[in-house]
């Protein structure tokens, strides 16, 4: 059953990230040869959007990573001083 699952959540994750993608190669490739006016221009962010946005998703990421890096650093550390301690 956790096998199932776990191919089930891997195959979202896949069609997630495929979708993003898409939407991006779309937006950044294809919408500048669109006419301003085409009703595909309404599904899209306006393009300045499209260099902030990644940017703004990776600086959030390297935050994440180093916070979870330093909390673990930190928690380990703590744990050699108990068992010096001890």
């Amino acid at each position: 059953m956790q096998q199932i699952f776990d191919k089930l959540v891997g195959l979202a994750m896949l069609a997630v990230a495929t979708a993003v993608f898409a939407y991006y190669t779309i937006w950044v490739f294809v919408l500048p040869f669109v006419d301003e006016s085409n009703v595909l221009q309404s599904f899209f962010l306006p393009r300045d959007f499209a260099i902030k946005l990644p940017l703004i998703l990776l600086v959030l990421a390297g935050t994440a990573v180093g916070t979870f890096i330093g909390s673990v650093l930190v928690k380990k550390s703590k744990k050699a001083k108990s068992k010096k301690t001890n």
